[in-house]
């Protein structure tokens, strides 16, 4: 099961969108693929959890530190959610992308990483998972 932790500036939506996600986890039948968990962010204080999790998802917002955060925890693969598959709040499209996104951090050492075409999360126009949407491109 992935530990796949979701942080943001001041913690307002990403709370609620952990709360969301592990809902819809449980709802659907997904409780055994993943559990999300939330911790707001500072430089200081993702610390202790960063260890205990697969992976840590980045809110849009916080794409400028994504390199900074990344460089304090090189072991850890960090993963700045795309803008639109951030308001839709889908569990599976998460799940999916943060199981993408570990195997592509393992196979290049990028992190944070991103998948190609994808280095600015805001541009991003997708609305599901990057496995999908590559499916639904042929």
């Amino acid at each position: 099961m992935l530990k796949i932790m979701i942080t943001c500036g001041g913690g307002f939506s990403s709370s609620a969108l952990v709360t969301h996600l592990n809902k819809e986890t449980q709802e659907k039948g997904l409780s055994d693929k993943a559990e999300f968990v939330f911790k707001p962010f500072d430089f200081g204080g993702i610390g202790d959890l960063v260890g205990s999790v697969d992976i840590v998802m980045l809110c849009p917002h916080l794409a400028y530190q994504s390199k900074q955060l990344a460089a304090q925890y090189p072991d850890k693969p960090f993963y700045v959610i795309p803008t639109r598959l951030y308001g839709l709040m889908a569990a599976e499209e998460f799940i999916e992308d943060a199981e993408d996104a570990i195997e592509g951090w393992k196979e290049t050492g990028m992190n944070p990483f991103h998948f190609e075409g994808e280095e600015t999360a805001i541009r991003v126009m997708r609305t599901v998972s990057h496995r999908k949407w590559l499916k639904s491109q042929g």
